[in-house]
């Protein structure tokens, strides 16, 4: 065996003095991304979940301020005069907010700050909201067969494009259930469209009339913009309550 060398030695234990003493690196540039809903019905609260990535190194503590902008928000919480805001050692928050009371673009803003080992990073994300008066879609299911229906799956489409899904829990036989939706009509054009729903009993996706299941079918026009907020909503309750509230029987399943 030849021995090793003092000189040698001694470098190796250099090489390991220098690394210990290395200032341990940080995980990235911080980063936040707002996610959730693209759309927020007048007046309505809004749920959206704040993800956090990088950072200082080591267990940190986040802050975050959060508040919305835009050319009008009235009614809108929170605001930049008075933020909300939250805190934990965790990288997930959830961002609550209350849309404002006209329609129009707002941005959600959250501003974190992270702390760990004496040392702090900062970011900012934002996320555009469109703002609209939902448009109410109700429809009467009728049990009409001698047993219950249970988890009656309930489909709404509007022209052709699935916007929603709601479930029964339970139609007892003889009873109703009304089911709704609140369509957000965000892009949707002037004119006339088509609105469909479905009450899916084994939930399929195909509608059987042999076996029970239902829909209903209407259209509606939607008017030319530039109507102030009270107006749209006394158009949507003239055409869609009279027109989409259609008693439907739904038959219990056949018998296999």
């Amino acid at each position: 065996m030849v021995p090793r060398t003092p000189g040698l030695v001694l470098g190796l234990l250099l090489v390991a003095l220098l690394v210990s003493l290395a200032p341990a690196s940080a995980q990235g540039p911080i980063n936040a991304v707002l996610s959730g809903p693209a759309a927020a019905g007048v007046g309505q609260p809004a749920s959206y979940d704040l993800s956090i990535a990088g950072g200082p190194s080591g267990p940190a503590n986040y802050t975050v301020q959060y508040y919305i902008t835009g050319s009008d928000t009235t009614g809108g919480l929170p605001l930049p005069s008075s933020p909300a805001s939250t805190s934990g050692a965790r990288s997930t928050f959830k961002v609550n907010i209350t849309a404002p009371t006209k329609e129009g673009t707002i941005t959600l803003i959250a501003k974190v700050s992270a702390s760990a080992g004496g040392t702090i990073e900062n970011t900012t994300t934002e996320r555009a909201i469109v703002i609209v008066t939902p448009i109410v879609l109700s429809t009467t299911f009728r049990n009409s067969g001698p047993t219950a229906a249970l988890n009656v799956t309930v489909r709404f489409y509007v022209d052709d494009a699935i916007v929603g899904t709601r479930t029964i829990a339970r139609i007892d036989a003889g009873k109703d259930a009304v089911v709704t939706f609140n369509y957000l009509p965000v892009g949707l054009q002037p004119g006339t469209h088509h609105v469909r729903i479905e009450a899916d009993l084994d939930g399929n996706g195909v509608i059987d009339p042999a076996r029970g299941e239902a829909f209903t079918s209407q259209l509606f026009y939607k008017g030319t913009p530039g109507l102030s907020p009270a107006w749209t909503v006394l158009i949507g309750i003239a055409v869609f309550v009279p027109v989409l509230i259609v008693t439907m029987a739904i038959r219990r399943r056949g018998r296999a």
